[in-house]
């Protein structure tokens, strides 16, 4: 709040006009005695001026601002209401930015802002900051930065980069103008800018690349960097900017060194360093989450978290409850982050546990829904290795009854894991599928229209995603097929095929949809119509020739979506390669495997059609590119082949071969009440 100070002085000498010399000389002592932190001394000069001017709206300010300022900045509601008051006599009123019309006005509006500012009320102090700048012409030279300074902060907060370029862009106008000579031989009024033009230009510097990294232009981020760099500035501002900009780049190792030095080596602000553990923790956390070292990256984060309780506490337990203070809780943006590293570690219930508490601050958050989703689908089904074990094999045979002649298998169902189930049965009831549904339609609902116009502006247009930076066309067309199928799963989960054909379809007429997605949309909505009874549309949707190579198997949309520059490394240093790897294993990558599942729907539906022949071409198909580890329900598609077929010998050989602990060479095969096989769900 020192900058209100400023302002203070500023409005001293526009009253001079009205002053006695008397009272200018009074004026300009408050000024100095404030400047020096003296403010009880301040304040008794600030009262003589007032016994001459007790209504004068300016120097009751300045007397409010110099209280404010004494009570270290803890009286926040006395001084709001003190600007209330003050309002009243410019015939104003603070709370209301239509009232602003005036520049004697704005001071007051100012001060309101930055309050605001530091309450995390970014949205209504940027609408005041805004209402400010459309009249910054009409203002003296020191509040028209303090103006444009706070409006490019506000725009940050707010994830606006391209805003905040833009009052960047005046900012250096007016640098320019400041520094260049002026052309009429007249010299620049005295102010505050003439001391701290080189902290100004610092400042402006890493504004702009704040801007520039949350738009992930790396390439002109760099030469920011390097200009900055060569000012000799060093601040711990500058060195988050550093390691911010190597992990955008990927070079995770290289931006943990810049971290871990600067918090060795810089003792010189140990209150800052005290009063942000927290975010360092969470930036540790988060650059040994994308180096796969989970176990650290969630410890960091724990430990973010238990720094933030702390100086939470320390702040309710104190009794100087400074302003500042408001600024310290970072709770939602660690339970976020927490969240997504529980959820990529397949710990599900946990991760809900976390992203539910956030969505009521981040409702807005397209992505945060779909987590939601994802973490409710991972209750129902972890994954896929399980129909690969052995214990899952085995329940392809349910019982053994009888012995020699009269001996008979009862053949069970080995999709029990996926088939009628509900995850309503786990520890937490709102972690279901029905719930996953609700969050996809939320997401849903939530997408923006991008137009073909938007598509043109591809490297430029964003997408506000709290607390995360903002998302390119490319994450947000991404984000908008990965709700589809999702959406498509879980509805067929629920035994909802209607909705899952729409979704599905829907998804597929997508034309920057990946070829993965699509990939996956083609089985669900070959699905959705063999539940429906539509076996030529379900099989018209299957077609393994699709499926050429990996890339058909990608879920990479075709955009530029990160610029990441490709210049060589600054420095020779031999840095430590990391191998580059996604967070998630996605299953089938392989062609072959691809292709594989492709057939084994098809010959599911020729076994529900007693089309033996086509069945058994397309299952030897399956067979041949799966490979020796088969999932369990091949088997029992396998059974139910030979059975159909009437082929006893091959069935007592595929028996004996793989369940021969249970099965005897007289063994006649009984078949369970649901004999249909399914076709297979690849999440």
């Amino acid at each position: 709040m020192s900058e209100d100070n400023n302002t203070t002085t500023t409005n001293n000498n526009e009253t001079s006009s009205i002053f006695s010399e008397q009272d200018k000389e009074l004026a300009s002592k408050a000024k100095h005695e404030y400047e020096a932190g003296q403010f009880d001394v301040c304040l008794k000069t600030l009262q003589k001026i007032l016994e001459s001017y007790p209504d004068d709206p300016k120097v009751l300010f300045n007397i409010a601002l110099t209280e404010y300022s004494m009570s270290n900045y803890q009286k926040t509601e006395i001084f709001k209401a003190q600007l209330n008051k003050i309002a009243e006599k410019l015939n104003c009123v603070s709370d209301d930015v239509t009232t602003l019309e005036e520049p004697d006005q704005c001071t007051v509006f100012y001060n309101m802002a930055v309050l605001l500012y530091h309450m995390r009320q970014y949205q209504t102090a940027l609408v005041i900051a805004e209402k400010l700048f459309r009249l910054i012409g009409q203002l003296d030279e020191t509040l028209s930065w303090k103006v444009c300074l706070l409006l490019t902060e506000l725009d940050l907060c707010t994830f606006q980069p391209d805003n905040a370029l833009g009052v960047i862009a005046h900012l250096d106008k007016l640098l320019a103008e400041r520094s260049s000579p002026p052309s009429n031989g007249v010299s620049h009024s005295p102010n505050m800018l003439n001391d701290n033009l080189e902290i100004l230009k610092s400042k402006i510097s890493l504004y702009k690349i704040r801007c520039l990294l949350m738009r992930k232009s790396l390439r002109t981020c760099k030469k920011e960097l390097k200009q900055l760099q060569n000012t000799n500035l060093s601040s711990t501002n500058l060195t988050y900017a550093r390691a911010n900009f190597e992990y955008f780049k990927e070079n995770h190792i290289r931006a943990l060194k810049i971290l871990t030095n600067n918090q060795q080596t810089n003792p010189s602000a140990p209150s800052l360093q005290k009063n942000s553990s927290h975010c360092f923790y969470n930036n540790l956390s988060c650059i040994h989450f994308h180096l796969h070292k989970s176990a650290f990256a969630l410890f960091y984060m724990r430990r973010a978290l238990t720094e933030n309780n702390r100086l939470l506490i320390e702040q309710l337990n104190s009794t100087d409850k400074q302003l500042i203070a408001h600024q310290i809780n970072r709770k939602y943006e660690i339970l976020y982050n927490l969240g997504i590293q529980l959820l990529f570690k397949h710990q599900p219930l946990a991760a809900f546990e976390c992203l539910i508490e956030v969505i009521h601050i981040y409702s807005n958050n397209i992505r945060l829904w779909l987590r939601l989703a994802e973490c409710c689908i991972m209750v129902y089904r972890s994954s896929n290795e399980d129909i690969f074990k052995l214990e899952e094999k085995l329940k392809c045979v349910l019982q053994s009854i009888g012995t020699g002649f009269h001996h008979k298998l009862i053949l069970g169902n080995c999709n029990t894991s996926t088939s009628m189930k509900r995850s309503t049965t786990n520890d937490h009831e709102n972690c279901s599928m029905e719930f996953a549904m609700i969050c996809l339609k939320n997401a849903l609902t939530s997408l923006p229209v991008i137009t073909d116009a938007d598509l043109q502006k591809e490297e430029t247009k964003l997408y506000p995603a709290p607390p995360g930076n903002p998302m390119r066309i490319g994450d947000m067309l991404s984000l908008k097929c990965s709700i589809l199928i999702a959406a498509a799963y879980v509805s067929l989960c629920l035994n909802d095929f209607v909705l899952a054909k729409n979704y599905s379809t829907t998804l597929l007429s997508e034309p920057r949809a990946s070829s993965g997605h699509k990939y996956l949309a083609r089985l669900y909505l070959s699905e959705s119509f063999l539940a429906m009874n539509k076996v030529e549309l379900a099989l018209t949707q299957l077609d393994a020739d699709t499926v050429k190579n990996e890339s058909d198997l990608s879920f990479k949309i075709p955009i530029t979506t990160v610029d990441k520059g490709e210049e060589k490394p600054d420095t020779p240093e031999t840095t430590p390669t990391v191998p580059k790897a996604d967070l998630v294993n996605w299953s089938p990558r392989d062609a072959r495997v691809g292709q594989a599942i492709i057939y084994y729907n098809i010959a599911a539906i020729y076994a529900i059609t007693h089309d033996v022949e086509k069945a058994f071409k397309n299952f030897n198909l399956f067979v041949n590119l799966f490979g020796k580890s088969q999932p369990a329900h091949s088997f029992q598609l396998k059974f139910y082949l030979d059975l159909l077929d009437g082929n006893r010998h091959r069935l007592q050989i595929l028996l004996k071969e793989n369940f021969g602990h249970l099965t005897s060479n007289k063994s006649f095969v009984a078949l369970p009440t649901h004999t249909h096989p399914a076709s297979t769900n690849n999440s």
